[in-house]
């Protein structure tokens, strides 16, 4: 009569098991990283996410007292270069003042 097969060797080691283990964890939470654009998202969703839009363009450089209006707040009145902005002025927020401490005037 043959032995009973007794393992010596593990199949699984430790580290795949702990590997496995964490994946096995993780996975309620994957359905959290789907892109909010995802089709099924689009469908399920009963109110539309607000559009938003930053452009910045400051290929040759601007000039400051020609694009940043003197006055704060909505009542500002508009600069040349934001006087073809008209139409969207009700949309419009412009921002000065900020900084690229990282950046020196040579690149």
């Amino acid at each position: 009569m043959k032995a009973p097969y007794i393992a010596k060797k593990s199949p699984l080691s430790r580290r795949g098991f702990l590997r496995g283990s964490g994946v096995a964890l993780m996975l309620p939470f994957l359905g959290a990283m789907e892109p909010a654009f995802h089709p099924k998202m689009r469908a399920d969703s009963s109110s539309k996410a607000p559009r938003r839009f930053l452009g910045i363009c400051n290929n040759l450089g601007v000039l400051p007292g020609r694009f940043f209006p003197k006055e704060t707040g909505r009542n500002f009145k508009l600069s040349p270069y934001l006087e073809e902005l008209k139409a969207h002025r009700n949309d419009l927020t412009v921002f000065s003042g900020l900084s690229h401490p990282g950046v020196d005037g040579s690149h």
